[in-house]
């Protein structure tokens, strides 16, 4: 047997090897930290990449766990850990704010891990919109935003479906035309998703009625055939449009008229001197002719001289005179006679056209505007300085409704206030004075304002509540505004004591109104017998129009009324 002689050297040697392999097997029973996967509260992984700020629940992998672990969110506790093996540890974190904070696994032998930036807490998407969606009609193109806080995209949940002739753009941008025989309610799920993949699901209701045909009367001025007869022989009370029995949209500019119909096509008649038909000519029509060959037209609007639309897709296009830059062509003084798309956004959600200036609200709720300022009624608190794209009013998203005027702005934010701006000669800004404002001001204190309108060339405002009052303000040289008197008004006057207006339409010095019975209501300026009542004397207080009451949609012009009626 061989001895190894024991010296001073070959102790120190073994000493430093044996504390060496002590460390090294030491060290292997530290806990690691591999990964965090955010899950649900069955500790399923899920796709998410961030925990909600109210808490959640992680399954952690790493190695050398050891059953009574504690696991720390930088400082503070986890709320409860399970031990699942050495290599698993299910984990419920409480509430945190949003940050990125790292993780520490800490053995009852006080071993421990930690992986930097593991996990990070952020909001889940928060909805919007509520359910059921407003009733949309049969065979008609519509348009809802679906709209959720935090949400960067959105789709529909498994197993649900959306109706037939719908699509769900990842904006949140619901929108198509449903074809049906009989009335229906169709039920959808919806997930909006955030940048971190976090998702909150809701359920979506939308009841598709189907309307009775809709025929188009129209009366008044007829110099370039505005009324769509034909001809340009005036009325002093309601005619009917052709034959057609498919009509959507009406909205009346100077002299020329855009329409809908519920196949999505775009017609168009009337005044042509500035392309503002689209038919890439200046010629005018006396009847209604359609404009190009496209189905997916939404919604239109129109300035004195141009006009706008959107498509089914969200997108923007204008067309017409463009003294001021109001096409949002990034450039002034060239008219195009047939439309050009503005941009490539895809959430345009309303559009108003005023005198040269047009305004609209995307899907987000932001505001946009452009076009004539001469009055400062673009709202960017200067004058004079036209935009001819369009610039953004403010950094507000809660704006909800738009019109505009003869260059003045009426607009509604989503707590029902009014605000105002822009031309104030007659106080048709309502804030109880005759100053011209350059900027949104608010109208009063009231949060119940419903409709507004205000036609392209007038100085009057109109609103109704949602106790369906009618209210106006302005110019009344006429009467226009409805108190049987030609007082102008700088504040909001209630027009009687109805509580039944439905539907609302300013022209140059005209109003036109239906209340909820389907009568048609017309008062003011009587030229060319733009009030329909079979006469040319001017009326300053409400005067039915006939004796129907299957009126839906009622637009004033310059002098001229368009009407729908089932």
């Amino acid at each position: 047997m061989a001895f190894t002689q024991i010296t001073s050297t070959n102790i120190k040697a073994n000493t430093v090897a044996g504390y060496a392999e002590f460390a090294n097997f030491a060290a292997s029973l530290a806990p690691r930290v591999s990964y965090a996967n955010v899950a649900n509260s069955l500790y399923f992984t899920v796709d998410d990449t961030a925990v909600n700020v109210g808490g959640g629940y992680i399954v952690v992998t790493g190695a050398n766990f050891q059953s009574g672990a504690t696991v720390l969110i930088d400082t503070v506790q986890a709320s409860a850990v399970t031990y699942v093996d050495s290599t698993t540890l299910r984990v419920q974190v409480p509430a945190r704010s949003a940050a990125t904070y790292s993780l520490y696994v800490v053995n009852p032998d006080g071993g421990t891990g930690i992986r930097v930036n593991a996990l990070t807490y952020s909001s889940e998407p928060t909805w919007v919109t509520s359910s059921p969606l407003s009733n949309q009609n049969s065979n008609t193109a519509f348009n809802v935003t679906l709209s959720a806080t935090g949400a960067t995209s959105y789709s529909v949940a498994a197993g649900s479906t959306l109706p037939a002739g719908t699509t769900l753009a990842a904006n949140g941008y619901f929108s198509g035309t449903v074809s049906i025989g009989a009335e229906t309610t169709y039920t959808f799920d919806v997930v909006a998703t955030d940048a971190e993949n976090q998702d909150s699901s809701k359920t979506f209701q939308v009841t598709v009625t189907v309307i009775p045909p809709a025929r188009l009367f129209s009366w008044g001025r007829n110099n370039y055939g505005q009324l769509g007869h034909g001809d340009t022989v005036y009325r002093s009370s309601p005619v009917q449009v052709g034959s057609s029995t498919t009509w959507s949209q009406i909205i009346s500019g100077a002299n020329h008229i855009i329409a809908t119909k519920t196949d999505g096509t775009l017609w168009a008649w009337g005044r042509n001197d500035n392309g503002q038909l689209g038919f890439n000519d200046v010629i005018n029509r006396s009847s209604p002719v359609q404009v190009g060959v496209a189905t997916t037209w939404n919604l239109v609007s129109v300035g004195s001289y141009s006009v706008m639309a959107t498509k089914t897709d969200g997108t923007l296009w204008l067309w017409g005179n463009n003294n001021a830059g109001q096409l949002g062509l990034n450039s002034q003084g060239i008219n195009r006679s047939s439309p050009t798309q503005i941009g490539s956004a895809t959430n345009w959600s309303l559009i108003d056209g005023g005198n040269a200036t047009f305004v609209a609200i995307k899907t987000d709720g932001t505001l946009w505007i452009w076009g004539d300022n001469s009055q400062g009624q673009l709202g960017l608190n200067d004058v004079n300085v036209s935009k001819s794209s369009p610039t953004q009013v403010g950094s507000g998203t809660d704006w909800s409704k738009i019109n505009a005027g003869g260059n003045h702005i009426l607009a509604i934010k989503t707590d029902g206030t009014l605000w105002a701006w822009g031309l104030n000669n007659a106080g048709q800004v309502g804030n109880n004075s005759v100053s011209n404002r350059s900027s949104p001001v608010q109208v009063g204190s009231s949060t119940t304002w419903s409709q507004i309108n205000t036609g392209p060339g007038s100085t009057l405002s109109l609103s109704t509540k949602t106790d369906g009052t009618l209210w106006s303000w302005g110019s009344n040289f006429t009467g226009q505004l409805g108190h049987g008197d030609t007082v102008y008004r700088s504040s909001p006057t209630q027009v009687g004591v109805a509580t039944t207006w439905s539907q609302i339409s300013v022209g140059q010095r005209t109003v036109g109104t239906i209340k909820t019975d389907g009568t048609l209501w017309t008062w003011g300026s009587n030229v060319s017998g733009v009030l329909g009542n079979n006469s040319v004397v001017n009326r300053s207080s409400p005067v039915q129009v006939g004796s129907s009451t299957t009126w839906n949609l009622v637009n004033v012009g310059s002098y001229s009324v368009i009407a729908r009626t089932s």
